[in-house]
């Protein structure tokens, strides 16, 4: 058994480490959920386990991502209206306001696909739950 991971996110250099961690994760467009109230953005996602290195067989696992104090969510090129639509996760970046310390944090699809998080500022959590299963299906990365 594989103890998951559990990270917090309150900076640029926290956030890369998330990002790398969730680095091909695939999730379902309704597995997507944002709190207006609460000000917090939940995803559900297999995460790729980058960490596990270069074995022969890959591995994943269920995760959870929240992000807190989001003041707006905007989507590019996801379409909502199938919430079992997969789309699988690069990258998450954060751009400061010319104001700190609010932001936007972007999650980027392959295919283009974006959610533009307005955030008060970064703070993130990511909480494996689940036991790791092996996968044959390596993520792709060819040369642009």
């Amino acid at each position: 058994m594989t103890t998951g991971l559990k990270l917090r996110a309150e900076s640029q250099e926290s956030l890369t480490i998330i990002s790398a961690a969730l680095q091909d994760a695939i999730l379902q467009v309704g597995d997507i959920r944002f709190d207006k109230n609460a000000h917090t953005l939940t995803l559900r996602a297999s995460r790729y386990m980058h960490e596990q290195g270069s074995e022969q067989t890959g591995k994943r696992i269920q995760c959870g991502v929240q992000f807190h104090n989001i003041l707006s969510v905007q989507a590019k090129d996801i379409v909502r209206a199938d919430p079992k639509a997969y789309i699988v996760l690069l990258s998450i970046e954060y751009e400061e306001d010319k104001t700190p310390p609010g932001g936007e944090l972007c999650l980027r699809f392959a295919g283009g696909g974006e959610l533009r998080l307005q955030a008060e500022y970064i703070e993130l959590h990511l909480v494996d739950y689940l036991q790791t299963r092996d996968t044959d299906k390596q993520p792709l990365h060819p040369d642009v």
